[in-house]
């Protein structure tokens, strides 16, 4: 069976990223492209000498996803001429035909597909600029900033922010909500103080610290077959039914892989995988849909407890288990407040919060 990628955009479970939502709204949706665009001048030059805008990007963008010139012309808020011959003058910037226009509609050449593809990159670049100069408050100089990972980061930080803010008063406390390799290259830039995980990762540049370990769950559509064998399932049953993982760079996808090469000898690709997922959201949403099974955070499943159309599921294994670490830049000196904050975090996750269970069996 093909295996798919599901990719979903971030969100921001907590509105952490709220102050500057309004402004990136357009910017960051996958099928709408804003008239009003952040000029740079001379972004690419081109063949011919001449270069290539953002308004170039945003034409070559839309007409890629358009079935016709007046359908783009469209959504570009230009009439049907006026776009004609703004891709005319595209082409000339690049001396080759970018794109086939017939009676049924358009298609790229294979130039025009190379220069998409650029044209992504560019965009790309466009909205990474436009977040950072959108977080650019002048009446917030936040005195920490720390990353959180999607699951147990979110799970913990804004809890523990509250309580140290209100003991610190003086305290502003900027919260990066990401995935573990964005997460990973802020640190080793400088840009966060440091981060919680779920997962110990092995870079030079960085160093971990385990707060403690939870479990991965197992979950399933509350359907045949899964609703219907006696737990635990045997490792055998679990390989022939369909599988949906995290992406590969994932901490998550990792530890169940790790997990089953060292216990039983079977590598991530003896599984039935049927889908690969970028997001908690999206796999527990694949999961509900009938795709296959999966095996989430504890704290993910957790949120989920009630959901119909979800089941749990025990396998016939050892419990998999991964680290929640503390995890900071190796050779960046930390400020006073970094590190009272860091002791705060070490003193009070909550009680019961991490699997007793399990550091025993780490320790045995």
């Amino acid at each position: 069976m093909r295996l798919v990628h599901f990719s979903a955009f971030h969100f921001d479970p907590l509105g952490i990223l709220g102050t500057f939502t309004d402004s990136l709204k357009r910017c960051t949706s996958p099928s709408t492209y804003p008239r009003k665009r952040i000029r740079l001048g001379d972004a690419v030059q081109t063949k011919k000498g001449g270069s290539m805008l953002f308004d170039d990007v945003e034409v070559l963008l839309v007409l890629s996803e358009s079935k016709s010139l007046s359908q783009a012309a469209d959504r570009l808020y230009m009439s049907r001429p006026g776009l004609s011959q703004k891709i005319t003058n595209i082409e000339k910037k690049f001396g080759t035909k970018l794109f086939n226009r017939t009676s049924t509609g358009i298609s790229l050449t294979r130039a025009g597909e190379t220069v998409l593809r650029f044209a992504r990159n560019v965009e790309n670049m466009e909205r990474t600029l436009a977040s950072q100069l959108a977080a650019i408050d002048e009446h917030f100089d936040a005195t920490l900033s720390i990353g959180m990972s999607l699951a147990d980061g979110v799970e913990l930080l804004p809890a523990l922010v509250a309580a140290y803010t209100a003991q610190n008063p003086g305290t502003r406390i900027h919260l990066d909500a990401g995935y573990e390799p964005e997460l990973i290259e802020k640190l080793d830039e400088g840009r966060l103080d440091f981060a919680i995980l779920e997962n110990q990762p092995v870079e030079p540049r960085i160093v971990n610290e385990v707060l403690g370990c939870r479990k991965l769950i197992f979950l399933a559509p509350d359907k045949a077959p899964y609703n219907q064998i006696v737990h635990p399932v045997p490792v055998e049953t679990l390989l022939k039914w369909p599988m949906i993982i995290y992406e590969w760079n994932s901490g998550r996808h990792m530890v169940g892989n790790r997990h089953f090469r060292e216990r039983y000898g079977i590598s991530l690709e003896q599984h039935n995988m049927v889908g690969l997922f970028d997001t908690h959201e999206a796999m527990v949403a694949g999961v509900k849909a009938g795709l296959g099974w999966a095996s989430v955070p504890e704290c993910i499943a957790d949120r989920y407890r009630k959901e119909p159309g979800i089941v749990r599921f025990k396998v016939k294994t050892d419990p998999m288990w991964y680290p929640v670490t503390l995890t900071w830049p190796a050779n960046q000196p930390h400020s006073e407040e970094a590190r009272r904050f860091a002791e705060f975090v070490r003193g009070n996750i909550p009680a019961g919060y991490f699997n007793t269970e399990l550091e025993a069996y780490l320790h045995s």
